[in-house]
């Protein structure tokens, strides 16, 4: 499975219309004519999803799992790992996506009271009918500009006051931001390794910047993420290779889209082609 990451993967993507966008900032509308399944996201700005006509269920590796439908709204945490699904309801999928970052959230909960310990994970938001009118309106604005980034803060904002009173969502996205834990780089790694992500996916899943990924990664295991990357990669794939999986196969199992690039790494770590490998069990 290739997962996607979010929202940058979404820019000039087949269904996407982008209202107004800035790095990982963006309000986007999503319309799609078929079913969208099992598909494997890496979202590295918060992200809320308010669903026109369909069904949306989002599942992280952690277990949480929640489902909407029209005119319901959810939250999702930034760095979060998920699996979801779009789902039509008779007439084709229509959803509104909301990315927001850091410096976004600090203006939204500057002076807001903190309150400790909920834990960050996706959770259901009330679509009130200010907030359904907020989309409604959405849907009718032409923007002349869609890059404008002031704008898009204020549109984003607006939307965060208009859910404010949801104690639960205030909670969540304060624990996020100010309580989040750095998640251990090993676990992770080997939680992962076989999907088709960079470095940078990595780090921004772990919490921490690429430098400091990158320094703490090789204080305790003494090799680059990289390095220690393709090695993993290529002792699941020499393993699939052994059972009987096909060159290409393989390839995909580990997260490489390019077989050739699959090739060239195998051969870096086993001093000779999976093909050759192969023929040498036969």
């Amino acid at each position: 499975m290739i997962p996607f990451t979010l929202p940058q993967s979404l820019y000039g993507f087949d269904g996407i219309k982008e209202i107004l966008f800035s790095g990982e900032n963006a309000i986007l509308y999503k319309k799609l004519e078929r079913d969208l399944l099992d598909n494997e996201k890496l979202i590295t700005a918060h992200s809320i999803v308010y669903v026109v006509n369909g069904k949306v269920s989002v599942t992280t590796f952690d277990g949480d799992e929640v489902s909407i439908g029209n005119g319901e709204m959810l939250f999702m945490p930034r760095d979060s790992y998920l699996i979801s699904d779009f789902i039509r309801n008779g007439k084709n999928m229509e959803v509104f996506l909301l990315f927001f970052d850091h410096d976004i959230v600090m203006k939204f909960i500057e002076g807001i009271q903190k309150d400790k310990g909920q834990k960050s994970t996706i959770c259901q938001l009330e679509a009130t009918e200010n907030v359904k009118n907020y989309f409604q309106n959405i849907s009718k604005m032409k923007f002349e500009n869609p890059k404008k980034q002031k704008l898009l803060e204020l549109k984003l904002l607006e939307l965060l006051h208009l859910i404010n009173e949801k104690e639960d969502f205030i909670q969540t996205l304060q624990a996020s931001e100010e309580g989040k834990q750095r998640r251990d780089i090993g676990l992770m790694m080997l939680e992962h390794y076989d999907k088709n992500m960079t470095i940078a996916d990595f780090a921004s899943l772990s919490g921490r910047s690429l430098s400091t990924f990158n320094r703490e990664f090789k204080e305790k295991y003494h090799t680059t993420p990289k390095q220690w990357l393709i090695e993993k990669k290529m002792n699941r794939a020499f393993e699939l290779l052994k059972e009987g999986k096909t060159v290409t196969e393989s390839a995909f199992e580990v997260g490489y889209l390019n077989v050739s690039n699959f090739i060239k790494a195998y051969k870096s770590v086993y001093d000779e082609t999976p093909k050759v490998m192969q023929k040498s069990l036969i």
